[in-house]
C-alpha cells in the first residue's frame, strides 16, 4: 500500500499545534521574482523557507505503507521584511501608504499574509518612515534605512560565522596575523553572499558598498538569476 505524505523537520513544534496551524503559501521570492513556497505557523507570524533534500531512489516506510515521496523538508525561519522590501520599493516609494495597500501582489494573493509577521514589534520601521494619523499607520520606504539594516545583518552574520569558525579550530593553533585579516574579509564576504541571496542585485551591490566589498568580488561571488531559480527547486518552488 502507498501513501501520499511529505516530512518535515521542524523545530519547536508544539504537542497542541495541529497541520491545519501549518500552511504552506505560494509567495513571490525577493531575489528572483518567481513563485516560491514559504510555510506560515503560529497564527500568520512566523515564517520559514522551505529547503527541500531529495535524492533519487528513496522512500519512507510507515507501518504497512510505502511512501515513494521520499524527499525531507527543513523550514528555517525567514524574516519577512526580506519580502516586504521590493513591495516598499514599488508601492510606498514616494509616499506613505497602510501596510495593507502595500503588501498586494494579483499574482501572488498569498502576499497579504505577510501584513501580520511584518507589524510585529514595530519591524517595518527598521526599513521605513512610519507615519500615524489616528488609528492609521502607513509607511515610506528609506533606502537608507534599508541599507543599515542590511549592512547590520551582514556585520552580525559574519561574527556569528567568525566565533563558529574559531571554536572549529585548536586553542594551540596561532595564525599568522595576514591569514587572520583575509580570512575576517573572507567570512564578510561569505556572509554577504547569504544575505543577497534575498535581495534583487542591485541591492547585494549596493550592500556590498555599504560594507566595503569590492564590486568584482560580489560579480565573482554572487549567484545569476538563472542560478538562484535553480537553487529555488531545492527550495521547493513546486512544493514536492
Amino acid at each position: 500500500m502507498t501513501c501520499n505524505k511529505h516530512f518535515f523537520i521542524l523545530k519547536d513544534l508544539a504537542e497542541s499545534e495541529s497541520d491545519d496551524q501549518l500552511q504552506i503559501i505560494t509567495l513571490r521570492n525577493p531575489a528572483t521574482g518567481k513563485p516560491t513556497k514559504y510555510l506560515l505557523r503560529n497564527d500568520n507570524q512566523d515564517l520559514y523557507e522551505l529547503n527541500c533534500f531529495s535524492e533519487s531512489n528513496r522512500s519512507w516506510f510507515i507501518n504497512e505503507s510505502v511512501c515513494s515521496n521520499g524527499k525531507i523538508f527543513l523550514p528555517t525561519r525567514i524574516d519577512p521584511l526580506f519580502l516586504a522590501i521590493p513591495y516598499l520599493e514599488k508601492n510606498c516609494d514616494g509616499k506613505a501608504v497602510p501596510l495593507d495597500h502595500i503588501l498586494v501582489d494579483d499574482e501572488f494573493p498569498h502576499t497579504s499574509r505577510l501584513v501580520k509577521p511584518c507589524s510585529r514589534s514595530g519591524q517595518l520601521a527598521l526599513i521605513s518612515d512610519e507615519k500615524r494619523a489616528g488609528d492609521i499607520c502607513a509607511y515610506k520606504y528609506n533606502e537608507d534605512k534599508l541599507m543599515d539594516w542590511l549592512r547590520r545583518k551582514c556585520i552580525r552574520l559574519e561574527q556569528a560565522l567568525g566565533k563558529e569558525r574559531k571554536f572549529s579550530r585548536s586553542h594551540n593553533f596561532i595564525k599568522e596575523e595576514k591569514e587572520n585579516e583575509r580570512e575576517v574579509g573572507e567570512m564578510l564576504q561569505y556572509a554577504h553572499g547569504i544575505v543577497s541571496d534575498y535581495l534583487s542585485l542591485e541591492h547585494s551591490k549596493k550592500l556590498s558598498t555599504a560594507v566595503g566589498i569590492p564590486e568584482e568580488k560580489v560579480q565573482n561571488k554572487r549567484k545569476s538569476t538563472a542560478e538562484l531559480e535553480v537553487s529555488q527547486i531545492k527550495k521547493n518552488q513546486e512544493g514536492g
